[in-house]
């Protein structure tokens, strides 16, 4: 489509806290769906109406490092 919208939106797994980025486009028509994290398979994020989710990707999240300051 070439008059979309695309923005990056943030999302974090309710089970398990990890970090996705996805790239949402506004649509013409109407589409649902559903992304699943890829450690835990909890649910991330639902959508439905005129707006798209693509390009699911995880972000590495730093390991707390203890006993270390900073």
């Amino acid at each position: 489509m070439a008059n979309s919208i695309w923005t990056t939106e943030q999302f974090t797994c309710p089970g398990c806290g990890m970090n996705y980025t996805a790239t949402k486009e506004e649509l013409q028509n109407k589409r649902s769906g559903a992304f699943a994290c890829i450690v835990c398979d909890a649910e991330v994020h639902k959508w439905s109406g005129r707006v798209d989710f693509f390009d699911w990707t995880a972000k590495r999240m730093a390991s707390p490092v203890f006993g270390r300051k900073r």
